[in-house]
């Protein structure tokens, strides 16, 4: 796609992943600030994307995609994918998407006016759609078959420039013009405030939960991403994009093994450049998660037994008995100089001085950038370059 931010065709303004496990198919879906609905086929073998289907401007009528979500990412063999967009002009369209790259559209409905829609956020139990407008404080809930109206909450936030919904969405957090609040979705109470720099311009500022939920992570316009704990309202670090300015997009993904964060911003004058910070999971924790790794197994160890007879039994008892006696008499007369060491013990300088196990060097405590990927005009679309960068 062309670095064009002149032209609304190559802005895109919003963007989601789909993997079909079925035939391994990643499905790049994008939507731009003409209004377009993009679907970019990854080929494996060529590291390329192949556009796979543009959706026009529904009726001609030119008005940006605001946000666009899927039911679920990873899609299972035998499932199809369902999504939803919101456009400028008050559009929620839904459409399928096959495994073998079918987009079909479900319905396209048109809100009341003064009902303004900036995220979309579809329902990973219920398939049905939340819209959470730009200003207003009214979350309506949609029917994820036909887009009627189900149900409408009012009294969240009067400004809500991002949302993120958790998994079972019981939760959702939303940037509100000066912080990033969490609230039960049910009864719109509000649990924590995450405290926020003033913004020095006004344009939303995306929000993203990770860690199973336990982190809150939101861009900024000074040049770096804020990571939030969500049970204690506290700052855990920051991490900067090396070119400063907005960092509007957010997003996170835990593997097995470690967690990422990657990050990005651009302006009119050059690309996006995205910045992925990785976290190592400590292998203690990974096995707790995962009880397929066990200990060595002792299906080969064998237990010998023998016969001796009980007067020699009896002779080896009293001897035992008199050599621990021996010992402890020896540590009672010269324990002044006894001095116990071992490797898998470590002392405390400190005046209370305790023994205590050494532990193991502890990992992924903080998140580091791994590699940055970036848009490069003149050759392939994507390009991860190999050298290091650790970011504070």
């Amino acid at each position: 796609m062309l670095f064009a931010p002149q032209n609304p065709k190559y802005v895109i303004t919003a963007s989601v992943w789909v993997y079909f496990q079925k035939n391994k198919r990643h499905v790049l879906l994008l939507g731009t600030m003409r209004g377009d609905i993009i679907l970019w086929d990854w080929n494996n073998e060529t590291k390329t994307f192949q556009l796979l289907y543009r959706v026009p401007p529904m009726d001609n009528k030119e008005d940006e995609v605001l946000s666009v979500d899927v039911h679920e990412q990873d899609i299972a063999s035998g499932r199809i994918g369902r999504v939803v967009a919101a456009t400028g002009n008050r559009y929620i369209s839904v459409w399928t998407l096959t495994s073998s790259g079918e987009f079909s559209k479900v319905f396209s409905v048109v809100l009341d006016e003064g009902v303004n829609p900036k995220t979309v956020r579809m329902c990973k139990i219920t398939r049905d759609i939340f819209v959470f407008p730009s200003y207003g404080g009214e979350i309506h809930c949609l029917d994820y078959k036909t887009g009627a109206i189900k149900c409408r909450k009012s009294h969240a936030p009067m400004t809500m420039g991002s949302v993120a919904l958790n998994q079972t969405t019981s939760k959702f957090v939303a940037y509100t013009g000066k912080s990033f609040q969490l609230y039960r979705l049910g009864s719109l109470e509000l649990i924590q405030t995450f405290e926020a720099e003033i913004p020095l311009v006004l344009f939303p500022k995306q929000v993203t939960f990770g860690e199973s939920e336990n982190i809150v992570v939101g861009g900024t316009d000074r040049g770096r991403a804020v990571v939030y704990d969500v049970n204690r309202e506290e700052t855990l670090q920051t991490l900067s994009y090396p070119r400063g300015g907005l960092v509007q997009p957010v997003s996170t993904i835990t593997l097995p093994d470690r967690h990422l964060i990657a990050i990005a911003g651009s302006t009119a004058q050059q690309p996006a450049e995205v910045v992925i910070f990785e976290k190592r999971i400590p292998v203690e924790e990974t096995q707790l998660k995962n009880p397929s790794i066990e200990a060595p197994s002792t299906q080969d160890n064998v237990l010998v037994g023998f016969y001796l007879p009980k007067r020699i039994w009896r002779w080896l008892r009293i001897s035992i008995t008199l050599a621990f006696l021996i010992l402890v008499g020896y540590c009672t007369l010269f324990g002044s100089s006894f001095y116990y060491k071992t490797p898998f013990f470590k002392r405390n300088n400190s005046p209370d001085t305790k023994w205590r196990k050494q532990t193991h060097r502890e990992t992924g405590g903080r998140y580091e950038a791994k590699a940055v990927a970036r848009q490069n005009r003149d050759q392939s679309p994507i390009v991860i370059r190999t050298d290091m960068m650790v970011l504070e």
